[in-house]
Protein backbone atom coordinates (compact mmCIF):
# COMPACT_ATOMS: atom_id res chain seq x y z
CA UNK A 1 0.00 0.00 0.00
CA UNK A 2 1.21 3.49 -0.83
CA UNK A 3 2.42 5.46 2.20
CA UNK A 4 0.17 8.34 1.12
CA UNK A 5 -3.11 6.40 1.18
CA UNK A 6 -5.59 5.94 3.99
CA UNK A 7 -8.55 3.74 4.86
CA UNK A 8 -10.90 6.14 3.09
CA UNK A 9 -8.98 5.74 -0.16
CA UNK A 10 -8.71 1.98 0.03
CA UNK A 11 -12.38 1.53 0.97
CA UNK A 12 -13.68 3.74 -1.85
CA UNK A 13 -11.26 2.15 -4.31
CA UNK A 14 -12.51 -1.31 -3.28
CA UNK A 15 -16.10 -0.11 -3.75
CA UNK A 16 -15.61 1.27 -7.28
CA UNK A 17 -12.82 -0.92 -8.72
CA UNK A 18 -14.88 -3.82 -10.10
CA UNK A 19 -14.27 -4.11 -13.85
CA UNK A 20 -15.86 -7.11 -15.51
CA UNK A 21 -19.40 -6.07 -16.42
CA UNK A 22 -19.18 -5.49 -20.20
CA UNK A 23 -21.51 -2.52 -20.55
CA UNK A 24 -20.07 -0.73 -17.50
CA UNK A 25 -16.54 -1.48 -18.71
CA UNK A 26 -17.46 0.09 -22.06
CA UNK A 27 -18.88 3.25 -20.46
CA UNK A 28 -15.95 3.66 -18.06
CA UNK A 29 -13.39 3.03 -20.78
CA UNK A 30 -15.10 5.57 -23.04
CA UNK A 31 -15.22 8.12 -20.21
CA UNK A 32 -11.47 7.73 -19.63
CA UNK A 33 -10.44 7.79 -23.28
CA UNK A 34 -8.16 10.70 -24.11
CA UNK A 35 -9.45 10.74 -27.68
CA UNK A 36 -13.06 10.87 -26.54
CA UNK A 37 -12.29 13.68 -24.11
CA UNK A 38 -10.49 15.67 -26.80
CA UNK A 39 -13.46 15.21 -29.13
CA UNK A 40 -15.82 16.27 -26.33
CA UNK A 41 -13.65 19.34 -25.69
CA UNK A 42 -13.83 20.32 -29.36
CA UNK A 43 -17.60 19.77 -29.47
CA UNK A 44 -17.96 21.81 -26.28
CA UNK A 45 -15.96 24.64 -27.84
CA UNK A 46 -18.28 24.64 -30.87
CA UNK A 47 -21.29 24.59 -28.57
CA UNK A 48 -19.93 27.53 -26.58
CA UNK A 49 -19.20 29.45 -29.77
CA UNK A 50 -22.76 28.97 -30.99
CA UNK A 51 -24.76 29.24 -27.74
CA UNK A 52 -22.83 31.32 -25.21
CA UNK A 53 -23.37 35.07 -25.12
CA UNK A 54 -19.60 35.29 -24.58
CA UNK A 55 -18.82 33.30 -27.77
CA UNK A 56 -15.11 33.79 -28.55
CA UNK A 57 -14.19 34.61 -24.94
CA UNK A 58 -15.90 31.42 -23.75
CA UNK A 59 -14.00 29.30 -26.27
CA UNK A 60 -10.68 30.91 -25.35
CA UNK A 61 -11.43 30.52 -21.64
CA UNK A 62 -12.26 26.84 -22.16
CA UNK A 63 -8.96 26.21 -23.93
CA UNK A 64 -6.98 28.19 -21.39
CA UNK A 65 -8.65 26.49 -18.44
CA UNK A 66 -8.06 22.95 -19.70
CA UNK A 67 -4.53 23.79 -20.83
CA UNK A 68 -3.62 25.43 -17.52
CA UNK A 69 -5.23 22.64 -15.51
CA UNK A 70 -3.31 19.99 -17.41
CA UNK A 71 -0.03 21.89 -17.13
CA UNK A 72 -0.37 22.53 -13.41
CA UNK A 73 -1.49 18.99 -12.55
CA UNK A 74 1.00 17.09 -14.72
CA UNK A 75 4.08 19.32 -14.63
CA UNK A 76 3.86 20.99 -11.22
CA UNK A 77 1.84 18.97 -8.73
CA UNK A 78 2.35 15.32 -9.76
CA UNK A 79 6.18 15.40 -9.67
CA UNK A 80 6.19 17.05 -6.24
CA UNK A 81 3.65 14.73 -4.66
CA UNK A 82 5.06 11.62 -6.41
CA UNK A 83 2.22 9.36 -5.32
CA UNK A 84 2.04 5.84 -6.70
CA UNK A 85 -1.01 4.82 -8.68
CA UNK A 86 -3.13 2.17 -6.92
CA UNK A 87 -2.38 -0.31 -9.71
CA UNK A 88 1.34 0.05 -8.88
CA UNK A 89 0.95 0.26 -5.10
CA UNK A 90 -1.20 -2.88 -4.83
CA UNK A 91 -1.23 -4.75 -8.18
CA UNK A 92 -2.42 -7.95 -6.51
CA UNK A 93 -5.73 -6.48 -5.30
CA UNK A 94 -6.37 -3.61 -7.72
CA UNK A 95 -7.82 -4.51 -11.10
CA UNK A 96 -6.57 -2.37 -13.99
CA UNK A 97 -7.91 -3.84 -17.24
CA UNK A 98 -6.52 -1.10 -19.49
CA UNK A 99 -3.04 -0.92 -18.03
CA UNK A 100 -1.69 1.10 -15.16
CA UNK A 101 -0.84 4.32 -16.96
CA UNK A 102 2.34 6.32 -16.87
CA UNK A 103 3.42 8.84 -14.32
CA UNK A 104 2.26 9.64 -10.85
CA UNK A 105 -1.19 9.49 -9.37
CA UNK A 106 -2.01 12.74 -7.55
CA UNK A 107 -3.89 14.65 -8.80
CA UNK A 108 -5.78 12.99 -11.62
CA UNK A 109 -5.19 15.10 -14.73
CA UNK A 110 -8.48 13.81 -16.16
CA UNK A 111 -10.32 15.08 -13.07
CA UNK A 112 -8.42 18.38 -13.04
CA UNK A 113 -9.08 19.06 -16.72
CA UNK A 114 -12.78 18.18 -16.62
CA UNK A 115 -13.34 20.28 -13.49
CA UNK A 116 -11.67 23.29 -15.13
CA UNK A 117 -13.83 22.78 -18.23
CA UNK A 118 -16.98 22.41 -16.11
CA UNK A 119 -16.22 25.71 -14.36
CA UNK A 120 -15.95 27.54 -17.68
CA UNK A 121 -19.03 25.87 -19.17
CA UNK A 122 -21.03 26.68 -16.03
CA UNK A 123 -20.12 30.36 -16.41
CA UNK A 124 -20.54 30.52 -20.19
CA UNK A 125 -23.89 28.69 -20.35
CA UNK A 126 -25.34 28.23 -16.85
CA UNK A 127 -28.03 25.79 -18.00
CA UNK A 128 -25.24 23.46 -19.18
CA UNK A 129 -23.69 23.31 -15.69
CA UNK A 130 -25.56 20.11 -14.79
CA UNK A 131 -24.38 18.11 -17.81
CA UNK A 132 -20.84 19.47 -17.38
CA UNK A 133 -20.73 18.32 -13.77
CA UNK A 134 -22.16 14.91 -14.73
CA UNK A 135 -19.40 14.45 -17.32
CA UNK A 136 -16.83 15.56 -14.75
CA UNK A 137 -18.16 13.04 -12.20
CA UNK A 138 -18.32 10.19 -14.73
CA UNK A 139 -14.74 10.79 -15.87
CA UNK A 140 -13.50 10.89 -12.27
CA UNK A 141 -15.35 7.73 -11.25
CA UNK A 142 -14.07 5.96 -14.36
CA UNK A 143 -10.47 6.56 -13.28
CA UNK A 144 -11.08 4.84 -9.93
CA UNK A 145 -13.16 2.08 -11.57
CA UNK A 146 -10.26 1.35 -13.94
CA UNK A 147 -7.79 1.19 -11.03
CA UNK A 148 -5.48 3.99 -12.17
CA UNK A 149 -6.32 6.57 -9.47
CA UNK A 150 -7.13 6.70 -5.79
CA UNK A 151 -10.40 8.48 -4.92
CA UNK A 152 -8.48 11.35 -3.27
CA UNK A 153 -6.59 11.82 -6.57
CA UNK A 154 -9.98 12.54 -8.11
CA UNK A 155 -11.16 14.84 -5.30
CA UNK A 156 -7.85 16.72 -5.42
CA UNK A 157 -8.10 17.02 -9.20
CA UNK A 158 -11.65 18.32 -9.00
CA UNK A 159 -10.63 20.92 -6.41
CA UNK A 160 -7.55 22.02 -8.36
CA UNK A 161 -9.41 22.14 -11.68
CA UNK A 162 -12.32 24.01 -10.14
CA UNK A 163 -9.97 26.60 -8.67
CA UNK A 164 -8.10 27.02 -11.96
CA UNK A 165 -11.30 27.25 -14.01
CA UNK A 166 -13.01 29.63 -11.60
CA UNK A 167 -9.88 31.81 -11.36
CA UNK A 168 -9.65 32.14 -15.12
CA UNK A 169 -13.35 32.91 -15.35
CA UNK A 170 -12.92 35.56 -12.65
CA UNK A 171 -9.99 37.13 -14.49
CA UNK A 172 -11.92 36.98 -17.77
CA UNK A 173 -14.93 38.64 -16.20
CA UNK A 174 -12.79 41.42 -14.78
CA UNK A 175 -11.22 42.02 -18.17
CA UNK A 176 -14.59 41.74 -19.90
CA UNK A 177 -16.18 44.26 -17.52
CA UNK A 178 -13.29 46.73 -17.88
CA UNK A 179 -13.03 46.36 -21.66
Amino acid sequence: MSPVTNGFDTELLAFFNHPGTPWIDFVMSAASSGRNLLLLLLLTAVYLWRKSPHRFLAVVMLGMAVGAADLVSVRLVKPHVARLRPCRADPVHVRFPEGCGAGQSFPSAHATDTAAAAAVVSWAIPVAAGPAVIVMALVGISRVYLGVHWPTDIFGGWALGGIIGASLVGLGRLRYLRG
